[in-house]
């Protein structure tokens, strides 16, 4: 669901949900006036307002209500009573900020500052209400499942005349304004939004739009408009003609980052949206050399190797593998034509021959091997839908998801999710099954990996749709323990061992990121984005974000050492 608000502080800045994070935009200027990471991973709703002269953002996620501080970010922990709305808009009433939200059928005020509800509920809908605007002081337009658009006195608690509109279909947008021709109010499906005067009367339609609410610049209402294509545009009421600057989000994400050690420096490499790579000395903490191109589609994924006695690193997209010097930037060797995307990868030693280790958009593993490209092993059935790779002493491992099984029903818990590790190799399972991974999420490629700890293999997993870390025992299948702390699932994993202590960072969609063995672990923000990757070397810890940036952090004290942005 597209989410805009609009809030006048300092000027007119609209305010979009972009993943995690509160996008602020100058709707003067048509510029970005800062982005606020919220830690929270869904957004369904947000409304603007002030208290004491701060401005905040009022959002609705996890069927709660969150009070944000736009100048800190901080949240404001303001409790509110009974049900969470779905729909919300803010207002002053009576001289304090309030909050007007739709439960269900029934409207409903809170004030903002303690979170107490003001008055009973106002019942003037039949259906759901979908949508809500000011039009005025005390006045809330709410639109509801079945199209039927009403105005409501808050001061008063009725309504405040005759039904404005019935179209007879959902409105999931609504915006209003008084002009010098009248009243206009605007209504919005989800795809597009038409614009009526106070008799009806159509003025406009404007398509491709998802959300709308309206501002004063220069003295005038305007419409503000969120597209489908997430850009921001101003319109001149009541004919809803486009004037003004045009915020696009031009953010290249992060998609994949690995770690290694090339000419003596350790160096971090970055995938991008964009399709290109990046190289970063962690030593210094500056860029290395010229972006490198070649990928004609965002990379999916990023594994190092040594090949012929070069560090080189080993890159997944537009159906292809291709292996780069990473010292100088040029191909090591020609591209693999891997006839299907691949969405997990690493690499590994077998054979005598350097391989890459891969599954592809079919549900079958393949090795390939590096230095003449050709298939070594595969394609393998067995690992359908295989979440990780991994090589631990000479046994390379694919673990793989499914449901346990109930001896007693004869049937597979579909609710739950069980990892099975099988041996590259051999083509035989490994251990017993890993039940107890949680439901299954929306993630497509959950994030896994295997670490060696003293001596024995271990599975540390984020698979579950509930954002729960789990870490078992390879070889017997054994839970070891579990860790929550984000908010959302889990989308990037990396551990390593620290003077004999098994260290696990996790990233989520919230934007946060976790480090630690036991509880909870060290919260990281600074990402305004789902986290995409995470990598470790050393004591420095590696992170890549669809906010377009790339951060480096102190492992075991989680200070911030740089952050560059992937353009």
């Amino acid at each position: 669901m597209s989410c805009l608000t609009v809030i006048e502080a300092g000027g007119p800045h609209a305010i979009i949900v972009r993943g995690p994070a509160l996008e602020i935009i100058d709707l003067t200027s048509g510029t970005s006036a800062g982005t606020i990471p919220t830690g929270l991973a869904h957004i369904d709703a947000v409304a603007a307002a002030e208290i004491d002269g701060r401005p905040i953002a009022i959002c609705v996620a996890n069927r709660r209500l969150y009070v944000v501080d736009l100048s800190s970010g901080d949240h404001l922990g303001v409790p509110f009573s009974g049900d969470t709305p779905q729909a919300i808009t803010a207002g002053v009433l009576a001289g304090r900020p309030t909050l007007i939200g739709a439960t269900g059928s029934e409207l409903r005020r809170w004030d903002i500052t303690t979170g107490e509800e003001i008055g009973g509920p106002l019942a003037v809908h039949r259906a759901p209400v979908l949508a809500l605007a000011m039009a005025g002081p005390s006045i809330v337009i709410s639109a509801d499942g079945d199209g039927v658009v009403h105005r409501s006195d808050l001061s008063t608690g009725e309504e405040a005349g005759e039904p404005l509109h019935r179209p007879g279909a959902p409105v999931t947008a609504l915006a209003a304004a008084e002009t010098g021709r009248g009243f206009v109010l605007v209504t919005g499906d989800g795809s597009a939004a038409t614009l009526l005067r106070a008799d009806g009367s159509a003025a406009g339609t404007i398509e491709e739009v998802g959300a709308v609410a309206t501002a004063i610049r220069d003295g005038r209402p305007i419409l503000v408009t969120l597209g489908l294509d997430e850009a921001v545009r101003t319109h001149d009421l009541p004919d809803g003609t486009e004037n003004g600057p045009v915020w696009a989000d031009e953010t290249v994400s992060i998609t994949a980052v690995a770690v290694a050690v090339v000419d003596g420096r350790p160096t971090a490499i970055s995938g991008d949206g964009d399709g290109t790579l990046r190289r970063w000395d962690l030593g210094t903490l500056t860029p290395v050399g010229e972006k490198i191109t070649g990928h004609t589609s965002w990379v999916r994924a990023v594994a190092t190797a040594e090949l012929h006695g070069r560090t080189v690193a080993v890159t997944a997209a537009d159906r292809s593998l291709r292996v780069w010097d990473l010292a100088t930037g040029a191909p090591a060797t020609e591209p693999i034509d891997t006839r299907y995307q691949t969405t997990v990868l690493t690499t590994a030693t077998w054979n005598g021959m350097t391989i890459a280790v891969s599954l592809h958009g079919d549900g079958r593993t393949r090795a390939w091997d590096l230095a003449t490209g050709e298939l070594a092993a595969g394609p393998l059935d067995e690992w359908a839908g295989a979440r990780a790779f991994a090589q631990t002493g000479g046994v390379i491992y694919a673990i793989t998801a499914d449901h346990p099984y109930d001896e007693r029903s004869g049937a597979y818990d579909t609710s739950e999710i069980a990892l099975r590790a099988w041996d590259l190799a051999t083509g035989n399972a490994i251990g017993a099954p890993m039940p107890g991974g949680g439901p299954g999420g929306s993630v497509t490629w959950p994030p896994i990996t295997v670490i060696d700890v003293a001596g024995r293999p271990v599975v540390v997993s984020g698979a579950g749709a509930d954002g729960v870390l789990r870490v078992w025992d390879l070889t017997t299948g054994a839970p070891l323990g579990e860790r929550s702390g984000h908010d959302g699932q889990l989308t990037a994993v990396a551990a390593t061992v620290h003077d004999g202590r098994l260290i696990v960072v996790t990233g989520g969609e919230d934007g946060t990121l976790r480090v630690g063995s036991e509880g909870d672990g060290v919260r990281l923000t600074g990402h305004t984005g789902r986290i995409t990757s995470v990598a470790i070397t050393g004591t420095q810890l590696v992170s890549g974000s669809e906010d377009g940036t790339l951060r480096v952090w102190d492992l075991l004290t989680g200070v911030l050492q740089a952050r560059f942005r992937s353009s």
